[in-house]
């Protein structure tokens, strides 16, 4: 009784704390939509589009006022009014490089964001086969448990009747003691492995996983198609290219900075009259043009643009590097998918279900008298491995496809 009043108040539990049980699509649903760190990570998109904008600023103008008086009170030599206005400009286009720099980060950002979704994709498929292990490993140590437990209650009473020795019944109590640490403990495991989905799908609590089959992602690829696929969609080898690309840019800026520069000025005077008696003057208007040309001797050192040029160099070893590791991961990927589809093929549902009719046979002979405790302890170990040993094959499997289609850069 008091078991099942236990277990009811696990079944509640979620529901008085709001958990709520989700199934595979719509965990990365939620993945998508609500985890902290991918909506923090969308900002960074705004701040490079924001960026851009202010990179097609042009150069402000300068407006100057200025006013004079030439004693005029005491020698009468007048006053003048100034006003003038100049504008700078560079003759080779640094707001156009400018500009492309900018451009060419927001893109690179994008890319950036698009390569932490794959990753963040991989990482939740990886937690949810984790999570679907705990349970299956959960469930199993249970059944196991609550059969030992049967087991040692009525070896009990065998005992008080004389009908086996008193060491058997002992033996099977600590036995049934032992499997229920190891399930007290998987219950654990699982509920950690639900606290990390709820995490990922930014804090929404989760209560359950749904019963629904394993979901199983098979990459419709050909072995010799996968390199290409890889190269077309992996975000991060965009984002290698979108670098080389960027440091071409900023050596087009530095450039571009080194060009020459020039000054327009344009500027208008009124003098008011002279009434001095040694040299009177009428009121006169001026107006003035200038240029300015600056004298860049600041281009004679070229440290600025070698660094530009090694980071253009550098930016292509780079590429190759991310080109040869993108290979490297496919073919690491698709040797494990290979390898989990193998192993999982040996734990089908048909074993365990064989394994737990054979305990089922061996506990209602066991109970008669016609099998010894070695072989009935013997049962419930032998169904423990297979039940796990399956868990943790389908397991492995949907994890393994979650790393292929990462590494190809699928959806």
């Amino acid at each position: 009784m008091k078991k099942c009043i236990y277990s009811l108040c696990l079944l509640l539990m979620p529901l008085v704390l709001g958990a709520q049980t989700l199934d595979y699509r719509q965990f990365l649903q939620a993945v998508a939509r609500d985890n902290a760190t991918l909506l923090a990570e969308k900002y960074n998109v705004e701040i490079a589009a924001a960026n851009l904008q202010a990179a097609r600023v042009f150069n402000d103008p300068e407006l100057s006022v200025a006013y004079t008086d030439n004693e005029d009170n005491t020698l009468m030599m007048g006053r003048s009014y100034e006003a003038g206005l100049s504008y700078g400009f560079s003759l080779g286009g640094v707001r156009r490089a400018r500009i492309g720099v900018a451009a060419t980060e927001q893109e690179l950002t994008e890319a950036a964001l698009a390569d932490f979704f794959r990753t963040l994709r991989e990482e939740a498929t990886v937690a949810w086969s984790e999570a679907w292990e705990a349970r299956e490993t959960e469930r199993a140590l249970c059944s196991s448990y609550e059969t030992m437990q049967r087991i040692a209650a009525a070896d009990s009473l065998r005992a008080a009747l004389g009908d086996i020795r008193r060491s058997d019944a002992v033996q099977s109590a600590l036995e049934a003691l032992t499997l229920k640490g190891e399930w007290l403990q998987a219950r654990a495991d699982y509920r950690n492995a639900l606290a990390d989905l709820s995490l990922l799908a930014g804090g929404q609590p989760l209560g359950d996983i749904a019963e629904d089959p394993m979901p199983l992602m098979v990459p419709d690829v050909a072995p010799g198609e996968l390199m290409d696929i890889a190269e077309r969609n992996r975000a991060d080898l965009k984002a290698a290219e979108l670098s080389r690309t960027l440091s071409q840019k900023n050596l087009a800026l530095v450039r571009a900075s080194r060009a020459m520069e020039l000054g327009l000025e344009l500027g208008y005077a009124h003098n008011t009259e002279v009434r001095n008696e040694i040299a009177p003057a009428p009121a006169f208007n001026a107006i003035t043009f200038g240029v300015t040309i600056p004298l860049k001797f600041s281009s004679l050192n070229r440290g600025e643009r070698a660094a530009a040029q090694a980071a253009v160099s550098q930016s292509e070893r780079y590429l190759d590097a991310a080109r040869q590791t993108v290979r490297t991961e496919v073919l690491q990927a698709w040797n494990a998918w290979q390898a989990a589809c193998e192993v999982a093929e040996h734990y089908s549902d048909k074993i365990v279900s064989e394994a737990k009719e054979i305990l089922e046979g061996i506990e209602f002979t066991y109970s008669h008298g016609d099998a010894s405790l070695v072989e009935m302890l013997t049962a419930v170990r032998t169904y423990n491995d297979v039940a796990l040993s399956a868990a943790q094959a389908q397991a492995a499997r949907l994890a393994a496809a979650a790393r292929l289609q990462a590494a190809l850069g699928l959806e």
